[in-house]
């Protein structure tokens, strides 16, 4: 994991281990990463720009807004 990023790890019924990366960003935005593990080692398989993110939980917001 990058430093300062926020990252998900989960495994989909019948597939491999999967995560999503927000990392941030030079200009104050964030990085969405999706990777999937391949046995060896984390495979990218997409990202986009993304303006903000929060990290919400049953308690209410826990990161961002």
């Amino acid at each position: 994991m990058a430093d300062d990023a926020v990252d998900i790890r989960y495994r989909p019924t019948g597939g491999p281990l999967r995560k999503v990366s927000f990392r941030p960003r030079s200009d104050g935005g964030w990085l969405r990463v999706t990777l999937e593990w391949n046995g060896c080692q984390w495979r990218e398989t997409g990202c986009e720009p993304v303006e903000d993110v929060a990290l919400e939980c049953a308690d209410g917001v826990a990161i961002g807004e």
